[in-house]
């Protein structure tokens, strides 16, 4: 027996259900109130715009409708709009109707078309993903909230659930299969129903259960780690976040506009224990505060143990049915639809495979520095005075000592006042500015080492010799042209000359 229900998508969708209902309760009565030909099989249908005839609509209930008969109000939107009257007795019939054997079901576009008086008295039921958030089947009218509030299934009754993405940390709790669900539920309706100018994502699976795949391709994403990642690309992050709480509040400050960002961490135990320094930065999230717009939402089997309580419940939904299809089509559906979220991080610089060449950059720069928690790189640029004379470059061979050596050469002015040797051997003139090439620190001169204007660290026989940090020193590529800049004590990349 069909039940009192609004059915809510696109009109194919909607034509789609209502036949597949009705073919399964062969034995009613349809009375529609609605315009143009339908193939759905009615009993009559009323113009909404006769109110003569929908007026007649409450006399037939009144007066004994048959039972098993069911009122169709077919374009929620369009029938109430022609007939205001008929939203009253619409909500009548579907209070006292079942009572009787009359059912009321009611199609509409949007779910905020059907009053909420009137859904008291109604089952909800989204055709699709799309119809749950309102969506047009084309897409055109994505984009359109800004309360960072996305609907993430349907309640028992089949109605829309909201969460809120504005509080400043959640959790997704529960076996894997299950959050997955929940979180693809929530992040693909925030990404259709709000512009990446709104509201950027932030994504680690430290695990690696796949729950964040194929949402990468969205432009609202920021970044998506993997458990797979090494710890020099997770520290890459920790700084990039760090520094981009600075960044928020120096836009803050000079009354910018800049979207949320929602870090979503699932198993974030395994992240702190990784990389301890995680568990403060991600209670700095928590502590953002609205003004800056950073959100935590923490998943896993169990709630990390830095999240303190309360921390709001994840609601209850059930996730729509076609949700698996959606996380394949959407995000690369909205590439190309709003401008990519900010980079918190940058790629490392020796993972670029193009040449870096001195006529690609501003006069007196030599390479780029790395500045992780500034979200950027700088040019590198020698720096001699009086108090800093010297320079060195140090590094075991191939690493590209000599031709830095060149390339120092060629943006350097007045030839007279530096001396540049391939060695530590040769004669040395302290009253120019002196730069020297060495295998090692202990082969570089005192007098120089003590007063560096400029020094780069290649990557060294033994990085616990390193001069910057041994740690980083270890991570030097074994590549021409990348090392560590002094003082710095920044990775760099050497430009060719």
């Amino acid at each position: 027996m069909i039940r009192n229900f609004a059915v809510v998508g696109p009109g194919q969708a909607t034509r789609e259900r209502l036949t597949a209902a009705l073919a399964a309760a062969p034995d009613i009565s349809v009375y529609r109130i609605g315009r143009g030909a339908d193939p759905l099989p009615v009993s009559a249908t009323f113009d909404p715009a006769d109110e003569p005839g929908c007026r007649s609509v409450l006399d037939w209930f009144e007066r004994g409708a048959p039972s098993g008969a069911v009122l169709l109000m077919d374009d929620w939107e369009l029938c109430s709009g022609l007939d205001p009257a008929l939203d009253r007795t619409v909500e009548w019939i579907a209070a006292f109707g079942p009572a009787r054997g009359v059912q009321v079901v009611v199609t509409a576009r949007k779910w905020s078309e059907v009053p909420d008086r009137l859904r008291r008295h109604l089952h909800g039921e989204a055709t699709d993903f799309l119809a749950l958030h309102g969506i047009e089947p084309d897409l055109s009218n994505k984009y359109q909230r800004h309360d960072l509030k996305a609907a993430i299934g349907s309640n028992a009754r089949g109605w829309p659930v909201y969460r809120d993405g504005a509080v400043p940390v959640s959790a997704c709790i529960g076996p894997a299969a299950e959050r997955e669900q929940q979180l693809l539920s929530a992040l693909l309706g925030l990404m259709v129903t709000h512009s990446s100018q709104d509201l950027n994502f932030g994504l680690f699976d430290m695990k690696n259960v796949g729950v964040f795949d194929g949402l990468d391709a969205a432009p609202h994403v920021a970044f998506t780690l993997t458990g797979e990642a090494g710890d020099e690309m997770l520290e890459r992050f920790h700084d990039g976040l760090v520094g981009e709480l600075g960044r928020r509040q120096q836009l803050l400050q000079s009354g910018e506009r800049f979207p949320a960002l929602l870090v979503c961490v699932d198993s974030a135990e395994v992240l702190v224990e990784r990389i301890p320094g995680y568990e403060r930065v991600l209670e700095s999230l928590t502590r953002a505060g609205r003004e800056l717009g950073v959100h935590l939402l923490c998943s896993g089997d169990a709630p990390p143990a830095f999240l303190r309580p309360p921390v709001p419940a994840w609601p209850a939904a059930e996730p729509p049915y076609d949700l698996e299809e959606w996380a394949e089509v959407l995000p690369p559906a909205l590439a190309g639809s709003c401008p990519p979220a900010h980079e918190i991080a940058l790629p490392p610089l020796h993972e670029s495979s193009v040449d870096l060449k001195l006529e690609m950059l501003p006069p007196g720069a030599i390479g780029l520095l790395d500045k992780p928690f500034g979200q950027r790189r700088d040019v590198l640029v020698p720096a001699f005075t009086e108090e800093l004379r010297h320079g060195a470059i140090v590094g075991g061979p191939g690493t590209g000592k000599s031709t830095t050596l060149r390339t120092l050469a060629g943006v350097l002015g007045d030839p007279g006042r530096y001396q540049l040797l391939d060695g530590p051997g040769e004669p040395l003139d302290p009253q120019r500015h002196v730069v020297v090439t060495a295998r090692s620190w202990d082969q570089v001169p005192p007098f120089i080492r003590n007063s560096l204007g400029f020094a780069v660290e290649f990557r060294l026989d033994d990085p616990a010799t390193s001069l910057v940090d041994a740690r980083e020193a270890a991570r030097v590529p074994d590549r021409p042209g990348f090392g560590l800049s002094v003082p710095d004590r920044l990775h760099a990349r050497i430009a060719l000359p």
